[in-house]
């Protein structure tokens, strides 16, 4: 599962074996390739490119006067452009935007076009795929206007920028999609910036037939190489192949408005080397930042259940546990509902010498109406508690627990039972704007145990929220 969100099948490069590219992506396992058409009065990319997204069912096509051709936008071909997007797979405007570097055209009917090109797909309320080279202050700056204090949902296409334009450019509401560029070797600064990044925040890309990803280099790129792309950015990233492709993919199906629903349920699912255990959507918490309810998506998995399953169940879906670094007691929804299941399946991986984590919102003793902290101090080595506030007011409003006044203090009885019982105590926060984290900080100092951020997080064309880092 792995998209190429940016490849030029139209170009002459690919006039011998077309097909044969096109069919080896499909082949190796790629689930959709954004061709691109460069409109213009003088190129055939635009008819080209509507014909193979016809003839081949996972090619979308995105549709836009690139800044070479910027002096050919005028307003009555940019309307012609409109009507080339009733076509159902025309899914992005562009590649628009600003190159000061090769000047093909003026800079003053760059940036007109590419003001006029974000009008019409506003209008449209389609996203937008974007080009920057040697421009950066005059792109920031006309996004930062053409945005009216809005997202942009929309992707910077084959980013080279720096931190602070990455910063930027997410700030604004863009995806920053990442070429082979990411695998030179003479790219350290690119690849400390993608080490900064969440997988939420990427895509990846060949812009076939340009910039082959290593070991390819000097040869014509194609959408194939994508995988190798995506091998690349997991290694700098420190993730994996899979976390790259699957989230990479859950972005990309967001953008297009494409479903990210699995065949089948998640009961459990991996992240880097660590298996989460998706125990119920059930949860006596409602905090303002979940999406719960409306898209239980994390990390690419689409965690909603239909119905809780066995405890027999869980353990074939966990399989081996000795291929895991730690197995986590996590998901959408409060773990410790499903309290006797949690245990049987915590003490059977504790027999195999696995290492157990759980992380919960501390209701534990409400739910069961008594203590269970020595329940769960039988099978975990870590637990996590998210309280997310750091007196009882700010609490209720964020969190909006069950259990009403009181619920408060009785985390903090679950957090202070927990010392001495679990080997390691985190509290946990969310750093929700204007919400007092050292408030939050200075609480766990006076209950003697750990304290951990974890970041907010805003996923495009979804609510807000968060997830562990």
């Amino acid at each position: 599962m792995i998209v190429d969100s940016h490849a030029h099948l139209d170009l002459s490069q690919f006039d011998a074996d077309r097909d044969q590219v096109i069919r080896r992506a499909r082949n190796a396992g790629i689930e959709s390739i954004l061709a691109v058409a460069m409109a213009s009065p003088d190129r055939n990319s635009l008819a080209m490119t509507l014909k193979l997204v016809d003839k081949h069912e996972f090619l979308y096509a995105t549709i836009g006067v690139h800044p070479h051709d910027a002096r050919a936008a005028s307003p009555a071909y940019l309307d012609e452009i409109v009507g080339s997007f009733r076509h159902p797979k025309a899914v992005f405007w562009g590649e628009i935007g600003l190159d000061y570097h090769y000047k093909n055209s003026p800079k003053d009917k760059q940036k007109s076009a590419f003001r006029r090109q974000l009008q019409y797909a506003r209008d449209l309320d389609k996203p937008v795929v974007i080009h920057c080279r040697d421009a950066w202050p005059d792109l920031l700056s006309i996004l930062e206007q053409e945005s009216k204090g809005k997202k942009i949902r929309g992707i910077l296409h084959n980013f080279t920028g720096t931190m602070e334009q990455a910063k930027h450019c997410l700030s604004l509401g863009l995806l920053l999609s990442f070429s082979g560029i990411v695998t030179f070797k003479t790219s350290e600064n690119l690849q400390k910036v993608t080490r900064s990044l969440r997988l939420d925040q990427i895509l990846i890309e060949t812009d076939a037939p340009y910039v082959a990803p290593v070991p390819h280099r000097a040869l014509r790129n194609e959408p194939i190489y994508v995988f190798d792309v995506a091998r690349g950015l997991a290694s700098v990233m420190g993730v994996t192949l899979d976390d790259v492709a699957r989230n990479t993919t859950c972005n990309f199906r967001r953008l297009i408005g494409k479903s990210i629903s699995n065949e089948n349920e998640v009961l459990v699912y991996t992240i880097r080397d660590r298996l989460y255990v998706n125990l119920t959507n059930r949860c006596t918490a409602h905090c303002v930042f979940c999406r719960r309810e409306k898209s239980p998506i994390a990390s690419g998995y689409d965690l909603k259940l239909e119905q809780e399953h066995s405890v027999s169940a869980y353990l074939k879906a966990i399989g081996d546990p000795k291929r895991y670094a730690e197995i986590v007691f996590c998901g959408f929804g409060e773990p410790t509902i499903r309290l006797n299941e949690l245990l049987e399946i915590g003490r059977n991986l504790k027999a195999q010498g696995t290492r157990l984590r759980l992380n919960t919102n501390g209701h534990g003793n409400l739910i069961h109406g008594r203590d269970i902290v020595d329940d769960l101090a039988t099978c975990l080595d870590e637990i996590s508690v998210s309280i997310d506030a750091g007196n009882e007011e700010t609490y209720n409003k964020i969190v909006r627990p069950d259990f009403g006044s009181g619920s408060f203090q009785a985390v903090i009885d679950f957090v202070q039972g927990c010392r001495g019982k679990i080997s390691r105590v985190i509290l946990t926060a969310v750093d929700l704007p204007g919400l007092d984290l050292e408030g939050v900080r200075n609480l766990a100092r006076e209950l003697g145990v750990e304290f951990r951020v974890r970041e907010y997080q805003s996923m495009v064309g979804s609510t807000d929220f968060t997830t562990e880092t």
